[in-house]
């Protein structure tokens, strides 16, 4: 009977004839996964998110909804396979992923992200782990968090401010439903998701995210001094990682009996819930802005890219043929100081670039944008022989950095023919008139044909900060739960691991600056994202620690397991500084395994928020934490 209600629940075609005395099943034939070798690559256009420009106060409400979307997948007779996802919807069309919300620093902007959801979910739906406690298991509980944004806590998108549809039922931190973006920022790339408690990578693998541009007069200066492209020269693009089923149904592991990823292998196991969690998820299908192995048309021109790792746990290194640069002018939080040229790109999920790929030379010919990241958890790269070396990643003496395995050796890269495509651009013939080569041999240290060189000021300096009221000692753990899973924590050296729902441990004055040292005992890099704030990465230092065993409670339960806490036993040589194109404000930073990472921030509203890891199925089982920030202390008028 089991796996009859998990088939049911899986959408399969089950036939079953009860009566009191005997029950009759008709099996389904067994889910197979679509292979990806077999979809063509590079013949279906990038689809161009549609762009919204709030122009008054009034609220900008996007309802979330069911939808079926073309993801470039065909049968065998060449017909379209349409998906089922969820979406935003705008002007009558529901768009998954969603719409581009264009804002300007300073002008707030209004959104009522509505659930219009009717469920069931589309996702084996795991309720062992924490969980938003609806009691209707049918209702899909949503909240969505502004990722990057200077947000008010009552409109961050806390885990525990969840809502079902028309509101039926609420987490115990939902305070509204309008929320409110001043953009007190400047001008940068961010992006809105689901941030559900224990479902955020349900929710976001289903289509509920997209991206957010906040616009400044600075970044209106530099297009008009033509150093940097215009918006007709700009693309976004939200690269992420699929499974499909054959029938074209995105498809997320989790059912025992049901097939593994192809990539990972990772299956549910006999003494496992059913369905069940799993610590990592990695797809056989490339998709940017929603569509599998796209392509774009360009110009001989310089583009800017606003690129976006919306992958649950994939980390990208990106590389363009014939070793076509990048030339990376911001990052999370805005634009650095300087451009930095870059021949490979690093984005861990939840990190931003804005970069120029200069396409000048390349006439009538196509270049493809390349991933070499691994189809494990990226666990860094292999150190460079030199051991003075000074950079946290690192190439070797060939030039080319080679991916560690955590554990002293290497690991392959990505599988080429799938995983190691993303984009193709095809780049359209230059106009007779011009000669982009003659132009650059002029200018050699321009940038295509931008007056942009690699010395030009993009901002005002950046404000350092340079002093801290309080250091905090941070660690993430990776625990074997009372099942036997995988269960990755965080927590304050000193207390050790801890859940989501222990007491807050991070209570942070008003106005306060902070250093957090992130220790990362743990064979895997993880991106940590802190709401709220634009931290400044400091810089990494490998440590020598171990672990020390302390029992504990699995979350709401009874079940004791081995938690942990770390003990520092030294640091190992010179602080190591940050990547170059790290020097911009961050909002989420590569921990590296056997590394303390430090980051600076400057916590200004006061409210509940979350630090977390942004590889979702990590957050999601269990490491996230609360922190609070107390309200401004009572000024003293005598």
């Amino acid at each position: 009977m089991l796996r009859i209600f998990f088939s049911l629940l899986l959408s399969l075609p089950v036939s079953l004839i009860a009566s009191e005395e005997k029950i009759s099943v008709v099996k389904a034939p067994p889910l197979t996964l679509l292979d990806p070798t077999t979809v063509d690559k590079f013949v279906n256009e990038l689809p161009i998110p549609v762009e919204i420009r709030p122009k008054s106060s009034a609220p900008l409400k996007l309802p979330a909804r069911p939808t079926q979307v073309w993801m470039g997948l065909r049968d065998k007779e060449g017909k379209r396979l349409m998906t089922k996802a969820w979406g935003f919807e705008y002007a009558g069309r529901i768009h998954s992923p969603g719409p581009t919300i264009r804002a300007r620093e300073g002008q707030p902007v209004f959104v009522h992200w509505a659930n219009e959801l009717p469920g069931p979910h589309l996702f084996p739906v795991d309720r062992s782990i924490h969980l938003a406690d609806v009691k209707d298991p049918k209702a899909v509980p949503m909240v969505i968090h502004l990722h990057g944004g200077h947000t008010e806590w009552k409109s961050d998108g806390n885990p525990l401010a969840w809502y079902t549809r028309n509101y039926h039922e609420t987490g115990p931190l939902f305070e509204k439903k309008i929320y409110e973006y001043d953009n007190s920022q400047d001008a940068t790339t961010i992006w809105y998701h689901d941030h559900t408690l224990g479902m955020t990578r349900l929710n976001v693998y289903a289509g509920l995210f997209g991206f957010y541009l906040v616009g400044d007069e600075n970044e209106d200066r530099l297009i008009q001094e033509k150093l940097l492209p215009t918006e007709e020269r700009t693309l976004v693009a939200a690269i992420t990682d699929s499974l499909f089923s054959s029938d074209g149904q995105l498809y997320f592991p989790g059912w025992r009996d049901q097939p593994p990823s192809p990539v990972s292998h990772e299956a549910v196991k006999a003494n496992w819930p059913n369905p069940s969690h799993l610590d990592e998820f990695f797809g056989n299908f490339m998709l940017v802005n929603g569509m599998a192995w796209p392509k774009v048309n360009v110009t001989p021109h310089v583009y800017r890219l606003r690129l976006l790792n919306a992958s649950d746990t994939r980390t990208l290194i990106l590389r363009t043929d014939e070793g076509t640069p990048f030339v990376q002018v911001g990052s999370d939080g805005g634009f650095l100081d300087l451009p930095v040229q870059l021949n490979e790109l690093v984005l861990a999920p939840a990190e931003r670039a804005d970069v120029l790929v200069d396409f000048s030379g390349y006439e009538g010919h196509k270049l493809t944008l390349r991933n070499f990241g691994p189809d494990i958890p990226f666990k860094g790269f292999v150190k460079a022989s030199n051991p003075k070396s000074s950079i946290p990643l690192v190439y070797n003496p060939d030039g080319k950095r080679v991916l560690s395995d955590g554990r002293g050796g290497t690991t392959p890269a990505t599988d080429p023919d799938t995983t190691g495509q993303v984009l193709q651009f095809h780049i359209a013939s230059a106009p007779a008139k011009a000669s982009p080569d003659k132009q650059k041999a002029a200018v050699k240290d321009m940038i295509g044909d931008l007056k942009l060189t690699l010395n030009t000021p993009l901002r005002p300096p950046l404000n350092r900060l340079s002093q801290a009221n309080y250091t905090r000692q941070l660690a993430t753990y990776r625990l074997d739960d009372p099942y036997g899973r995988n269960l990755l924590m965080l927590g304050p050296v000193k207390e050790g691991s801890l859940f989501f729902e222990d007491p807050t441990t991070e209570i942070i004055q008003h106005n306060a600056v902070e250093i957090w040292e992130i220790y990362n005992p743990t064979v895997s890099a993880h991106p940590i994202h802190i709401h709220l704030v634009e931290f400044q990465v400091l810089d990494r230092q490998p440590f020598k620690g171990k672990l020390i065993p302390k029992p504990q409670k699995l979350m709401h339960t009874d079940k004791v397991f081995q938690g942990a806490r770390l003990e520092v036993t030294s640091l190992q040589g010179k602080p190591l500084p940050p990547q170059p194109e790290e020097s911009g404000p961050k909002d989420t930073v590569i921990a590296l395994p056997g590394q303390v990472t430090r980051v600076i921030a400057r916590f200004d509203r006061e409210g509940l928020y979350v630090w977390h890891c942004h590889l979702l199925s990590h957050e999601d089982y269990d490491m996230m934490r609360p922190f609070k920030v107390l309200a401004p202390k009572p000024e003293n008028n005598h």
